[in-house]
């Protein structure tokens, strides 16, 4: 049987994807890209990743789980973002720019988790 899930949750949600929505585009339009790597996209990949890290590895109310881990940062993180703009530099040729993009939202925002848990551990 299908359920719904509570409407309070939804809320919760959804007010934090509208916020996370105009902070995605706040953020990334604001940085531009350096050497053909988007960087807006990165720097909100990596933003989005710290934080979401800090607040999972925290142990917070499932009230703000809801709004800002699953609202705000689901909608402000971008990793369809990421994949359409990396596959577009494959697309044009920019072999080299495709390679280092990859490398640089995976090693970044691997490192954000690993420094956001090491913080919290340091914190406790």
């Amino acid at each position: 049987m299908l359920s719904f899930p509570d409407p309070g949750k939804l809320l919760l949600i959804g007010a934090g994807g509208f916020i996370g929505a105009c902070l995605r585009y706040t953020v990334s339009s604001r940085v531009p890209r350096i050497k053909n790597i988007p960087a807006g996209t990165l720097t909100v990949n990596l933003l989005g990743t710290i934080a979401l890290a800090l607040l999972t590895f925290s142990s917070e109310p499932e009230s703000v789980v809801y709004f800002i881990n699953i609202g705000i940062l689901g909608s402000f993180t971008t990793f369809s973002t990421f994949a359409y703009e990396t596959f577009k530099l494959l697309e044009e040729g920019q072999s080299l720019s495709f390679s280092i993009n990859i490398f640089l939202n995976v090693v970044l925002c691997f490192s954000g988790v690993s420094i956001a848990y090491l913080a919290l551990d340091l914190w406790a």
